[in-house]
């Protein structure tokens, strides 16, 4: 029986690259299992939040091939569904507006299915809720070009939005790139009191990847507007 004690631990202690190579070498040596593939695609998505530039870029693609092909070798994982659809989602942030609009609905397919797993998983919440968010936030132009490209757009709204985004701050409220969106979706909705407590709430809080600096720095300059 296959035994994923050691990278496991090796997850916990944060060693991602010790864990990734680990795993790789087992991959390379014919080990090729849903099991394995998602721990590979865990292991990069830490490796691009705690990164920067090509490594991070590199990182993402790498993670949702692992991922795709995770969920390819075994649909009913919900580790392999979980991971597949945040490593997806991180790379189509990635892309232009119009590549974004054209992977969007395979993005949701993998979310939704994911979530239909597991309701309550604070990640996949937060990632449904970006693709909401992103979609309602379409310009008029940007909506009527991706309707001729690819069809009918999937319908999303800033509602839809921030109930996935309030749904993953119960299950993790100090989550500060999931306060920094339910701000910006209050800001939407003109509600600058609500949007400035979390944001209040975002920047009291500990920062400890490189993407944490990143948003703690947006959350600032949002809340000077405020």
């Amino acid at each position: 029986m296959q035994s994923f004690e050691n990278a496991d631990k090796l997850y916990e202690l944060q060693q991602h690259q010790k864990g990734f190579e680990e795993l790789h070498k087992r991959l390379q040596d014919g080990e090729r299992n849903a099991e394995i593939l998602w721990r590979l695609c865990r292991f990069c998505n830490d490796i691009a939040f705690c990164s920067s530039g090509e490594k991070k870029t590199q990182a993402i693609l790498d993670g949702r091939d692992y991922g795709l092909q995770a969920i390819e070798a075994d649909p009913t994982n919900f580790e392999a569904a979980k991971w597949s659809a945040i490593l997806f989602g991180l790379y189509v942030d990635t892309l232009p507006t119009k590549e974004k609009i054209s992977e969007g609905g395979k993005l949701k397919d993998m979310l939704d299915k994911a979530l239909e797993m597991d309701p309550k998983d604070f990640c996949l919440l937060h990632l449904r809720a970006r693709f909401s968010y992103t979609l309602a936030n379409l310009s008029w132009f940007e909506r009527k070009g991706a309707s001729v490209l690819y069809g009918e757009l999937p319908k999303a709204t800033i509602e839809d939005a921030m109930n996935d985004f309030e749904a993953a701050y119960e299950s993790k409220p100090d989550w500060i790139e999931n306060i920094f969106y339910l701000s910006k979706c209050y800001l939407s909705k003109k509600d600058k009191a609500k949007a400035k407590n979390y944001l209040k709430q975002a920047v009291n809080l500990p920062t400890e990847t490189v993407n944490d600096k990143e948003i703690m720095n947006e959350c600032k300059k949002l809340l000077e507007k405020c």
